[in-house]
């Protein structure tokens, strides 16, 4: 049976892990409160090896919602800053991927909705190199 890349799962249960006000979800906004990892479209195959194993660059977004300017902020800030880290990994855990590295973007403040909530972006760009798991 082929491996799904898990790879969504393992990044937002280490976002989780920093101890951050609010709880992060693979999701997307909702309308109350709320930090969310979700994939964005472009990523690509960068290389496709023999045994059907590829390298590959996939880009997610976190974003974060609150009345709460300076929380909002503040969030994306220390996730950014956790990503940043020299010798972050994120090994799988169900061994579909071999972790390569992550580059980050700068938060950015989105927009100030009409219910008075601060929307805060950062795009994260992974390279990973995804493991063939079917039978050779």
């Amino acid at each position: 049976m082929k491996n799904n890349n898990d790879f969504a799962y393992v990044l937002k249960e280490y976002i989780n892990t920093l101890s951050l006000p609010i709880h992060c979800t693979l999701d997307y906004l909702d309308a109350l409160e709320s930090l969310v990892l979700y994939p964005l479209p472009g990523g690509k195959v960068d290389k496709v090896y023999m045994d059907g194993s590829r390298d590959v660059t996939l880009i997610f977004e976190f974003a974060v919602k609150s009345v709460n300017q300076q929380k909002a902020s503040e969030c994306l800030w220390e996730i950014n800053k956790a990503l940043s880290e020299f010798d972050l990994d994120l090994p799988s855990q169900n061994g579909s991927y071999l972790f390569n590295n992550l580059t980050t973007t700068q938060p950015s403040l989105n927009e100030k909705d009409g219910q008075g909530y601060f929307i805060y972006l950062q795009d994260i760009t992974a390279s990973l190199t995804i493991l063939n798991t079917k039978g050779n």
